[in-house]
């Protein structure tokens, strides 16, 4: 957390910034590698990432945010010397994410809706080398919510690239898992300190659902 500010406190401070008509939901690598082969190895509990997930996916709709669906493929002829021998060493996701494996499905429910932008990626950041910057400027968007999987790795990197597009950029605490707690918490806390707001989808749907209405006297 930054300096001695509360969530709530940045949650105030922040809630213009997610006004639905300059927001954007960027749903990350939601796919059947990453819930359900990697999915019991995860923390918090893949299961009740995607309820809090699909929670606001819902929210976003109903206040007119844009929903981008991003998923991770990695075909054969982007696979360079330096992501062969940092990212599959052992062949496994060479296998796991190539173009026709079952795993780069998109987890069931999940899949892109009518209205939907899809983004492919090819490396960790869904901005790296995709489309993405150029569909949310014309839209007019300025705020990033980043959910999915997994935390420390394209949630974080993504998140990372939103801020230094300059992006004002959320991502959702309860929104996404990591392999270990610790690596889950020590992501949320570098992006907390350094590359936007961490808060959960609560948060944010309220945000988007406004004030109560006063009761009339």
């Amino acid at each position: 957390m930054r300096g001695g500010d509360t969530v709530t406190e940045r949650l105030r401070e922040w809630a213009p910034l997610l006004a639905p008509r300059e927001t954007a939901l960027l749903v990350v690598d939601v796919q059947q590698l990453f819930t359900q082969v990697l999915g019991p190895r995860l923390y918090p509990p893949v299961a009740d990432v995607l309820r809090q997930l699909q929670r606001v996916v819902d929210g976003a709709r109903a206040a007119g945010v844009p929903v981008v669906r991003i998923r991770v493929v990695v075909p054969e002829e982007t696979r360079s010397d330096v992501w062969r021998r940092q990212a599959d060493p052992a062949r496994r996701d060479r296998e796991a994410l190539a173009p026709d494996a079952a795993g780069v499905a998109f987890h069931p429910g999940f899949e892109p809706q009518p209205g939907d932008l899809v983004v492919t990626k090819h490396r960790y950041s869904a901005f790296f080398g995709t489309p993405l910057d150029s569909l949310l400027r014309p839209r007019g968007v300025r705020t990033v919510v980043v959910g999915g999987l997994t935390t420390d790795v394209c949630v974080g990197t993504t998140a990372r690239d939103a801020f230094q597009r300059e992006y004002n950029t959320v991502t959702l605490a309860d929104g996404t898992a990591e392999q270990t707690r610790e690596r889950h918490e020590a992501g949320l806390a570098t992006l907390s300190a350094r590359f936007g707001l961490v808060c959960t989808a609560d948060d944010v749907l309220g945000v988007w659902r406004g004030p109560p209405a006063r009761a009339s006297t």
